[in-house]
């Protein structure tokens, strides 16, 4: 071939050169496919709208919560489903109920209307600094409410074979029941 041809057929090609594509189909077909997995795999979990100023506790509990009526306990004050009810600095150790939480769950537990056998269900979010005493008295006003089955709010960490290193095998019975999200 020729000098003269070789540049005749360089010019023609580069006269109806295309620029370069990218095919999309494919890569629609994986974000369609994407999207669906996360669709499906993201109503497995439940999550709680929790407040910053509550850290939960750690827990490897399998049974996960239903959706139900929430306290939040910070180390400030009382809440439930995001309406305050007391403020921590208010109450008295020495007062079995909480006066502004019965109040709240009495009407809450008048507008769900018949009363279950077992009572009805509530869910406790309570900072893990918070002291037993405070617990156990919210523990007790809901029960005074009609609201006997109780769940607390956890962290769900992995479930594993290997006993923690920072937990002795004598404390293990007391470290089960600081763990526990089943209910009460």
């Amino acid at each position: 071939m020729s000098a003269h041809r070789l540049e005749l057929r360089r010019a023609a090609q580069k006269k109806h050169r295309r620029g370069a594509s990218l095919n999309l189909v494919s890569l629609m077909d994986i974000f369609t496919i994407l999207v669906f997995f996360l669709m499906v795999n993201s109503s497995e979990v439940e999550v709680l709208d929790t407040s910053s100023k509550i850290k939960l506790p750690d827990s490897t509990s399998e049974q996960r919560p239903e959706n139900q009526l929430v306290i939040s306990v910070s180390q400030d004050d009382i809440v439930v489903q995001g309406r305050p009810v007391t403020t921590i600095a208010t109450l008295a150790r020495d007062n079995q109920v909480i006066d502004g939480l019965k109040t709240e769950l009495d009407y809450r537990a008048a507008k769900k209307g018949e009363l279950p056998e077992d009572g009805f269900e509530i869910t406790i979010m309570g900072d893990r600094e918070i002291p037993y005493w405070l617990l156990k008295k919210i523990m007790l006003t809901c029960q005074a409410a009609d609201f006997a089955r109780i769940s607390l709010a956890v962290n769900q960490l992995p479930v594993s074979n290997e006993l923690p290193s920072d937990v002795p095998t004598d404390d293990l019975a007391a470290s089960n029941v600081r763990t526990t999200g089943d209910r009460t």
